[in-house]
């Protein structure tokens, strides 16, 4: 009997080593910190855009299709040798910076955006669906289609409201790695006087450079604010994104309005602060 006791005790025991360890397994692995460089992915993906923003928004502005009323389509303040060409009657302004041209802020663009609007863009129903030919920025490669639609205007804000549509969104880099992205975006933009002011709510799938799948939400609408943008910060002021990848969910809080790269991701057991470039 003795005997038979000592057996079970020994079966038990290594029973109960086996159960402790896999806990402490599953702990690990709970506790260590996932690839975070989808969300440097997609920041990229977002100064590309944004970017794109600033850029259409003036040339629509200084073409009499936004805010202000002239036919100037000069873009002289985003790239000194950048021309525009507004073709009033295939309702089109292709925008060329040529071989290169480099902004007073350091972003060097290269190629053509090609703007196809239906009318002002402060009309409601006005959309503008925006292509590219051989666009470049910094290095890196732009394509897809962009829609924008006036869904809106709200007169006693001030603000209008912009149904935004990526298709096909792909950026390349210089070594052939790319991320793609396919989004559906609400922004409600405020023209101000002093430079735009965006927030934005909506969703994204896409594939970063390691091939990983992933989907984001707007949790915290993001604030994008145009005086940020045009000294070379793309990152939301404000606003919390949640990202979905391989099972894991990360989110990513942008703070509550300072103009920096500086966020906070936050993942399953831990977080952490960064900066984003």
């Amino acid at each position: 009997m003795k005997k038979l006791l000592t057996t079970y005790g020994i079966g038990a025991l290594s029973l109960l080593i086996f159960f402790l360890s896999a806990c402490n397994s599953d702990s690990e692995e709970i506790l260590r910190e996932p690839d975070l460089t989808i969300v440097n992915d997609d920041y990229l993906i977002t100064q590309a855009f944004e970017d794109l923003d600033n850029i259409t928004l003036t040339a629509l502005n200084n073409s009499g299709l936004g805010a202000r009323i002239t036919k100037d389509v000069s873009l002289t303040e985003i790239c000194a040798s950048a021309t525009a060409n507004l073709d009033e009657t295939g309702k089109k302004i292709t925008i060329d910076f040529g071989a290169g041209c480099t902004s007073s802020n350091g972003i060097t663009r290269k190629g053509k955006i090609i703007l196809s609007y239906s009318g002002n863009l402060l009309f409601p129903g006005a959309q503008v669906i925006t292509t590219f030919d051989g666009y470049h920025v910094n290095d890196k490669k732009i394509e897809g289609i962009r829609t924008i639609t006036n869904t809106g205007i709200d007169f006693i804000g001030g603000t209008v409201s912009l149904a935004v549509k990526i298709e096909n969104g792909k950026i390349t880099w210089p070594d052939n790695t790319f991320v793609t992205v396919a989004s559906n975006q609400v922004r409600v933009v405020n023209p101000g006087g002093e430079g735009y002011e965006a927030s934005i709510t909506g969703t994204a799938t896409g594939k970063s450079r390691a091939g990983v799948d992933y989907s984001t939400l707007v949790v915290d609408p993001l604030i994008i604010k145009q005086t940020c943008v045009e000294t070379g910060v793309w990152v939301p002021g404000a606003g919390t994104l949640q990202f979905l990848f391989t099972g894991v969910e990360v989110t990513v809080d942008y703070g509550t309005g300072v103009c920096d790269k500086i966020v906070t991701i936050i993942y399953p057991g831990g977080s952490k602060e960064v900066t984003l470039d």
